[in-house]
């Protein structure tokens, strides 16, 4: 009898062993899905940063255009408005 104990010990172990292994692989593949998942996120959103600050860059460039003097009176001009020297 001490032999059949002792091989069913050695199959629930061996068991036991396979299920673990499962599930911890289980796990490992669950998580590099998920990191996968999270570094696509993140390339995306290092995409749209580097668009705003594009953005950001072409507004400034413009925003300074604007307030140089001689864009200032040129926009005068279109709009009809003199100064009284012109008149």
């Amino acid at each position: 009898m001490p032999a059949e104990k002792l091989k069913k010990l050695i199959v629930s172990s061996v068991v036991t062993a396979v299920l673990l292994l499962f599930i911890l692989l289980s796990i490992m593949v669950y998580q590099m899905i998920a990191l996968k998942n999270v570094q696509k996120r993140i390339d995306g959103l290092n995409e749209q940063i580097a668009a705003l600050e594009a953005e950001k860059a072409e507004t400034q460039d413009e925003i300074e255009l604007w307030l140089s003097d001689w864009k200032i009176e040129e926009r005068q001009r279109e709009l009809g408005w003199v100064y009284e020297k012109d008149k």
